[in-house]
């Protein structure tokens, strides 16, 4: 989603985005990559700037984190979910950033 980045983290493993219409989502690569204090991620925007749906906003290390987290499963969660009247599943499967859109967050 286009919006600004509220947040990175400092171990860059997770960052907050708030879109133009107010959602608040959270995205967190991997489980548990907290632990690697930042090794294996690279920021590639810092906090404030405006980002449009696909950007890059963090390189990933995949060899490193494959080897060393827990997982790399990464989730992405609209914090604010009640400030809205739906959130529609639109993904299943495999995704391309910037191609495929995870979900529709609908405004009440």
């Amino acid at each position: 989603a286009a919006g600004t980045i509220v947040k990175i983290f400092n171990t860059n493993h997770a960052f907050c985005l708030e879109t133009e219409k107010g959602a608040e989502i959270v995205v967190h690569m991997g489980i548990d990559t907290v632990a690697l204090n930042g090794q294996g991620f690279k920021r590639l925007v810092e906090e404030g700037a405006e980002v449009t749906a696909g950007q890059p906003v963090l390189e990933l290390d995949l060899d490193f984190l494959n080897a060393n987290a827990r997982s790399m499963i990464s989730p992405v969660v609209c914090s604010n979910s009640d400030d809205f009247s739906a959130l529609v599943i639109k993904a299943d499967g495999h995704v391309v950033a910037g191609q495929t859109p995870l979900y529709e967050i609908k405004s009440k």
